[in-house]
């Protein structure tokens, strides 16, 4: 092979087909690989999106098992990834590196790995909600906001929503095996468990949710960009405010914002569906940003680094392409 191809590490599942399918249409001419333990699974793909290639992937393998003559301009890494050998090869190549899969809770062997070969590759670590979609939806409302107090989020999984079964497994990991949910209090880090972890937000179409503190890049990355001292994020897995209307089982997250503008205290709310669901939201997020460090769309390529998906693309943009992929985004503010 003489072409680089960007590896989507993980290609042939849920979230995997939904960014390939994703990066395909909005980059038709840059070819891919489906990397995949399953090769015909991979394979299916890579004969459904075209200018493919299906490829066995061993991510306990280094170079994830890869010949020399594979040419990658990228690693995207989809599937959870627990000894490196994804990072390790796009640092040996010099290429970035992408992962949804680091948790919050536990990402320390990332940071380490980078900080240890911090000048070899662009290194974006993505596992925010939605691959950064409701850091990008909070962000935009902070800027009416000339001092930030608190920022809680809420999101909905629909029980009939086909997340897949390494993200379930995600957050299986993350919301249950791992420590409490880490959230900001008065400006320092708290872990919450028992019922301190539970909590409430208001769905879309105005009900009153019982949710639990969920543990996500989101709330360091807001806590970081805002500096508001209070920073929580809760989850619920139920119905979504668009199936209980009669539509399809959609992805939802609410955002609420309280501080000053004007010297006065304001409040703003912000509401993000996708009627195409969890999968298909991420994989759409990953694309969004690979395209920002790979330097599409007259951009120039991120340099070596670490980065968050906020610290590659402008807040407007990254919401005008979620709009234009058919995502809604509601705003109130008072």
């Amino acid at each position: 092979m003489t072409t680089a191809q960007v590896l989507f590490a993980g290609g042939s599942g849920v979230v995997g087909r939904a960014a390939v399918r994703w990066f395909r249409q909005r980059h038709p001419g840059i070819p891919v690989l489906i990397g995949g333990r399953n090769l015909q699974a991979a394979g299916e793909v890579a004969q459904e999106v075209g200018a493919a290639e299906a490829v066995a992937i061993d991510i306990d393998k280094p170079r994830l098992g890869l010949g020399d003559d594979v040419a990658v301009a990228a690693v995207v890494m989809l599937a959870p990834e627990a000894g490196l050998k994804g990072m390790s090869y796009a640092q040996d190549l010099g290429v970035p590196y992408l992962n949804i899969n680091a948790a919050l809770t536990e990402s320390g062997p990332e940071l380490a790995l980078f900080a240890h070969r911090a000048t070899a590759a662009p290194v974006v670590l993505a596992s925010h909600w939605m691959a950064g979609a409701a850091t990008f939806l909070a962000l935009n409302s902070a800027k009416g906001f000339e001092i930030v107090q608190s920022i809680r989020l809420g999101a909905i999984v629909d029980e009939k929503d086909t997340v897949g079964p390494a993200a379930l497994e995600d957050m299986e990991r993350v919301h249950g095996a791992a420590p409490p949910a880490m959230v900001f209090e008065g400006g320092r880090r708290v872990w919450l468990f028992g019922d301190a972890a539970k909590g409430k937000f208001e769905s879309v179409d105005g009900r009153s949710l019982n949710a639990t503190a969920f543990s996500t890049f989101d709330t360091v990355s807001l806590h970081a960009a805002t500096g508001a001292p209070d920073v929580r994020f809760d989850l619920v897995n139920g119905e979504s405010s668009s199936r209980r209307r009669g539509g399809e089982a959609a992805t939802e997250i609410v955002v609420e914002i309280e501080g000053e503008a004007d010297g006065r205290t304001k409040r703003s709310r912000s509401m993000l569906e996708f009627k195409h669901g969890t999968a298909s939201l991420t994989g759409l997020s990953v694309v969004l940003s690979l395209a920002s460090v790979l330097g599409f769309n007259d951009r120039s390529p991120a340099r070596p680094g670490l980065y968050l998906p906020e610290l590659l693309s402008d807040t407007k943009w990254f919401l005008d392409e979620l709009r234009s992929a058919g995502v809604t985004i509601y705003e109130d503010s008072k």
